[in-house]
């Protein structure tokens, strides 16, 4: 009986050790609470939040205009494609969830 009271107790110490350290390391304060890293570009906006806008406003222009500049690629494909999504959901709207439902059933959804 000896010998299982002592294995017992040194299981009990052995579970008491601290293998991972310092306990909690579980929020890293230090990153939480630094200063957060501006971009590059915020202190340039700070001088001058019109000139920074402008280039904004600039930049957004080429880009709309670029965006309506060439072909699409598989065009008569993808309004194929669309034409027929549109039957399918058609074809979907119209059937009637009343066939499918017995009268009176909580489960379905209502026309």
């Amino acid at each position: 009986m000896r010998r299982i009271w002592s294995a017992l107790a040194l299981t009990l110490l052995a579970a008491c050790g601290d293998a991972g350290g310092d306990y909690p390391e579980l929020m890293p304060t230090d990153r939480l609470l630094a200063e957060p890293a501006l971009p590059g570009h915020a202190a340039d906006a700070a001088r001058d939040p019109a000139a920074v806008g402008g280039a904004l406003d600039a930049r957004g222009q080429a880009l709309a205009g670029r965006a309506g500049a060439g072909p699409v690629a598989n065009d008569a494909a993808l309004r194929q494609r669309a034409d027929a999504l549109r039957a399918r959901a058609k074809a979907l709207s119209e059937q009637s969830l009343a066939e499918d439902c017995p009268e009176g059933s909580a489960d379905c959804a209502p026309n």
